[in-house]
């Protein structure tokens, strides 16, 4: 009994020295678990006090203890601190790896020493989808003026109710802005009692100049409900009015959710459609490196963070001029005609006074009046000194005053008068002016003598007002107070620079401009910017007066054609990040979404598993996102060699997930994750079972002495 006993423990002990041998040689084996002999003692079940009978191996275990981490040099080598272990596909077989010592093929998928391909989330790109169609929610207000459909004009918020905007997509993936507007154009009772309302609607690409008449829908003034559905439900639009190269579109308009109330509001604004995209998925596979070049992106956004200074002074031009003169009735006709300023002799009075153009740069003008015939007078200016005649002189018209009264008849008087930019001769735009001759009089003087010249100014008040010219010259830095210019990029990733010009106009009140020198010989109005009193911004209007509802700090760009090719582009100006402070203006951070092509430079692992190709054009892009497994019981795995494990029943089957999500291990790149035997412990082990193979064999041959000596005392 006691040999057989024995023999059960030599074996126990070389099975022991098997796992201490097998530790100690994979000390330095990436990624490798240490395992343990795990015993059980040997009973006989039939003896009544439990006589023991040796040991027997129950299961040799790995003890999934954390390794220690070092950095290496090469890209696609990643260490996992925590629970989980990387997924690798070997044929149809999924095993798990904690070692990850990875590369890329000659394909470019990201596979182990042993050339099984490395899982992760895929990455989805999709094609642009073509709008087919546009929800139009909105709750119209019939309680607002009517307007008649034939004033209607876009630039004139005053001849329309409501407006919004929607962006579409073509079928070559490129947007664009269809801008609708609605005039109630017959009103019926006042709400809630029955009667319809008519609305006329008409559509807008791009800010185009062509205004597409979008039919008539009527209303119950009662309910609020549709009585006569849209008379033009679909929207067209040819290859040409797209300007991209796309095909022709056919846009249906779903009126369901259209009805008036009592107030405008949207409800539901929106089209289908899609951009091209590249999202990550939740579908696992093989893990690859896209070495084709990146495509061009059209800019569409560009985030805008400025700080424009509060105590700017805004230029104030004049623009209208009010005249308190007394002119002597009683003077004759000057001897010396025609008018010439530098002669006295050729007028009667004058007044001189400054104004002010566009720029805030002032001027003089002076004033005269001219008697040409009994209570009739000659008005004429100049400008600086310079004298601008009108085809027919004088070039202010002609006041005539009644003879008994003495009161101005101003029907003949030229207003407004307006001095070009020519004229001005600062930079500034054309100077249109208003003069008020309603306070002046003819006094009946000295007819006696009439040398004696009684005329006299008491007042001339020029009134300002803020400056909102359409345009500017942006060669010239008086005509706004801070600029800013950045690079943004059309269909074909040709790039442009985009000149931004801030102008304000009055307190809390900026214009913004726009240029694109290549295209444009002047700085264009792109809207308005106004903040509050702490110097927040509130709102953005358009040219027109219109704010997106959608996004009240943004101006839209429509319409803008560079040529070469490239598509029609509309580009969205974002001001929440812009601000009026007590400081001097200045750029904080310039953004857009844009970029030209680009050639694959590098690709980099970040910590939570992406993996990101780098571009000439400086542009990132994730090819695919490592994922992590874990097992309700990790001891169920089942090695398999080559640092590889399967999943078995008893581990249960593998949960997914990113890593650093939930129980999910982290990521450390450009490292590897060593072995956690310990080989002092190791050693130990291993004397344990040599002194315990070294006992059992002695008791062999204890025993073996013993059955000879009972061999003997028989013999």
């Amino acid at each position: 009994m006691s040999l057989n006993i024995a023999l059960t423990g030599i074996d126990a002990s070389n099975t022991m020295m098997t796992v201490v041998s097998d530790n100690i040689a994979n000390a330095n084996t990436t990624g490798f678990k240490r395992s343990r002999a795990e015993f059980g003692d040997l009973v006989d079940s039939m003896s009544k006090d439990g006589a023991g009978l040796g040991v027997r191996l129950q299961r040799t275990t790995q003890t999934f203890k954390q390794g220690s981490i070092a950095t290496t040099d090469n890209t696609f080598d990643m260490a996992i601190t925590g629970d989980g272990f990387f997924q690798v596909k070997s044929g149809t077989s999924t095993l798990y790896t904690r070692a990850g010592s990875f590369r890329t093929d000659t394909q470019g998928f990201v596979v182990d020493n042993s050339l099984q391909n490395v899982q992760g989330y895929q990455v989805q790109v999709s094609d642009p989808q073509m709008t087919t169609g546009i929800v139009t929610g909105l709750n119209l207000d019939g309680t607002g003026l009517v307007n008649a459909a034939g004033t209607f004009d876009s630039n004139d918020p005053l001849t329309y109710n409501h407006a919004t905007s929607v962006d579409i997509v073509d079928s070559v993936g490129l947007s664009h802005s269809v801008k609708s507007y609605f005039l109630l154009t017959v009103k019926g009772s006042t709400p809630p009692a029955a009667g319809n309302n008519t609305w006329q609607v008409y559509h807008q690409l791009d800010g185009g100049s062509t205004i597409i008449d979008g039919g008539t829908v009527s209303f119950d003034n009662a309910t609020g409900a549709i009585s006569t559905a849209l008379s033009v439900p679909t929207l067209s639009f040819s290859a040409a009015d797209l300007g991209t190269g796309a095909a022709p579109a056919t846009i249906t308009l779903d009126t369901a959710f259209l009805k008036q109330g009592t107030a405008f509001a949207i409800t539901d604004l929106s089209a289908n459609g899609s951009l091209r995209s590249r999202t990550i998925t939740n579908t696992i596979g093989n893990l690859q490196v896209d070495s084709s070049t990146m495509q061009p992106k059209i800019t569409r956004m560009v985030d805008l963070g400025v700080n424009l200074n509060s105590l700017e002074a805004p230029p104030v031009p004049t623009v209208l001029m009010d005249y308190t003169v007394s002119l002597d009735g009683s003077l004759a006709v000057p001897a010396t005609a025609p008018f010439d300023p530098n002669d006295p002799t050729s007028y009667s009075h004058s007044n001189l006074t400054q104004i002010y153009d566009s720029l805030g740069i002032n001027h003089s003008l002076q004033t005269f009046f001219a008697k040409t015939a009994a209570n009739n007078w000659d008005v004429h200016y100049t400008l600086d000194g310079n004298y601008y005649p009108a085809v027919a002189p004088p070039n202010g018209g002609s006041i005539v005053f009644a003879a008994a009264t003495g009161i101005p008849n101003l029907a003949t008087v030229t207003t407004p008068i307006t001095f070009t930019s020519a004229q001005l001769g600062s930079g500034a735009t054309a100077l249109t002016i208003t003069p008020d001759f309603s306070k002046a009089l003819q006094i009946p003087g000295n007819a006696t003598t009439a040398t004696d010249n009684l005329s006299v100014t008491q007042s001339v008040l020029a009134t300002n007002s803020s400056a909102d010219p359409s345009s500017i010259d942006a060669t010239n830095a008086s005509n706004y107070q801070y600029s800013s210019a950045l690079t943004i990029y059309d269909s074909l990733g040709i790039d442009h620079t985009l000149n931004l010009y801030f102008r304000k106009t009055a307190d809390n009140t900026w214009n913004v401009y726009r240029q694109f020198t290549e295209i444009e010989s002047a700085a264009q109005k792109v809207g308005t910017l106004t903040f509050d009193s702490i110097g927040m911004p509130v709102k953005a209007m358009d040219s027109s007066g219109y704010t997106d509802p959608n996004n009240s700090l943004s101006l839209k760009m429509p319409g803008i054609i560079f040529g070469n090719g490239a598509g029609r582009q509309n580009i969205e100006l974002d001001f929440a990040n812009t601000t009026q402070f007590d400081s001097r203006s200045i750029t904080n951070s310039l953004k857009q979404d844009g970029y030209t092509m680009g050639s694959l430079s590098g690709v980099s692992v970040d910590t939570s598993g992406n993996i990101v190709a780098s571009y000439s054009n400086d542009q990132n892009q994730i090819m695919g996102q490592v994922s992590l497994a874990r097992f309700a019981n990790t001891q169920g795995l089942k090695r398999i060699g080559d640092n590889n494990w399967v999943a078995t029943t008893e581990s249960g089957g593998a949960l997914t997930g990113q890593p650093g999500n939930g129980s999910m291990g982290k990521l450390v790149t450009s490292a590897l994750e060593g072995s956690n035997v310990e080989l002092t412990k190791e050693l130990v082990d291993m004397l344990v079972a040599q002194r315990s193979f070294q006992a059992n064999s002695q008791v062999i041959n204890t025993s073996g002495t013993l059955y000879q000596s009972i061999l003997n005392i028989r013999s």
